[in-house]
């Protein structure tokens, strides 16, 4: 019975820990093709994760879900389902749903005193209500000023127990001329998680997106982030990493005819503690539009397992609902 408390004591710091961990969960294919740059230029569902204030980009009520196929994780899967509704004089409202299922293998020691290892399931959620509002169109050189904040309900079940946590998100972005955007959101404000106060992520872009011809865009992306206490070690000094720094970026050209698009990208992240920079991140994507169908696929590789997850796979299917709905209303009359 007591090495049975010990375990579940000890499975429970693991999943605590795991929402203070260096795995950014980085939803959606899009910004995950374009290396995790997205904070100055989502534009899609996916904003109420990456930074709620570019939800007010969102013109459309658009349904989202992303699934994050992992290679060389075994039983973990992450799944993230979006429903984001303009509403006039409001904002852009997104309700968000992020579930990571994982497979926790563990030891006991029998009546023999011989380690028996067995293995139980976990899932983690968190819901978020996001808001996103333009604050003014134009003021000086200053373009879409938009303000965002989200509210994040943490939550999850195992076979020794639940738990659940509150946190917020905040975010602020805007448009320069030139085709210029930049982009700020703190992440797990206040976050408490089963007693523990989660520390804060700080996260900043640059984007910049040019159309030549109304037919090629060109898009690019440069973030950083900072955020305290990681929770695994330097392997310079076998160390606890603190103070992580990560930065990241991505580029993008897409072919626009008409409702079609069609768009390629790639880009890369790295994190980097005690100067040295340890694990890289090198990512590829593609994706399509068709009037208000989505459908986005992104790779990405790691160097450090530990770190990334290693290799994996996202791929997301959004729908325009309000575009599909007049779209078939036209059809049919």
């Amino acid at each position: 019975m007591k090495t049975q408390i010990i375990t579940g004591l000890l499975c429970l710091g693991l999943m605590i820990e795991v929402y203070g961990s260096p795995v950014d969960m980085m939803t959606g294919a899009r910004g995950y093709g374009l290396g995790g740059a997205y904070v100055a230029l989502a534009d899609d569902p996916s904003a109420a994760y990456w930074n709620p204030s570019r939800l007010s980009q969102v013109k459309h009520i658009s349904l989202m879900n992303s699934n994050w196929i992992m290679q060389d994780v075994e039983g973990m899967n992450v799944n993230y389902a979006n429903l984001t509704v303009p509403i006039k004089h409001v904002g852009t409202i997104s309700g968000g749903w992020l579930i990571n299922h994982a497979v926790l293998e563990y030891g006991e020691f029998d009546e023999d005193g011989d380690v028996v290892m067995k293995s139980g399931g976990a899932n983690e959620h968190q819901f978020s209500l996001s808001l996103g509002r333009q604050l003014f169109d134009e003021l000086l050189i200053f373009r879409k000023t938009s303000v965002g904040l989200s509210v994040n309900r943490y939550s999850f079940t195992t076979e020794f127990g639940n738990g659940a946590g509150l946190g917020f998100d905040v975010g602020i972005s805007t448009e320069f001329p030139y085709g210029l955007s930049l982009g700020f959101t703190a992440r797990t404000l206040g976050a408490e998680f089963m007693g523990y106060l989660l520390d804060p992520e700080l996260r900043w872009g640059i984007g910049y997106s040019h159309l030549i011809k109304e037919m090629h865009r060109i898009t690019a992306g440069v973030d950083g982030l900072y955020k305290m206490n990681r929770d695994y070690q330097d392997i310079g000094t076998l160390e606890p990493a603190t103070n992580n720094i990560k930065g990241f970026a991505g580029l993008e050209y897409a072919f626009l005819y008409n409702d079609f698009e069609i768009a390629v990208r790639g880009g890369g992240n790295g994190m980097a503690w005690h100067n040295t920079l340890y694990n890289y991140t090198f990512t590829a994507g593609c994706g399509f539009k068709w009037l208000g169908y989505s459908l986005q696929y992104a790779f990405v590789g790691a160097t450090d397992r530990y770190a990334a997850l290693g290799y994996g796979h996202r791929v997301s299917l959004i729908l325009e609902l309000d575009r599909l709905y007049h779209g078939q209303k036209g059809v049919t009359d």
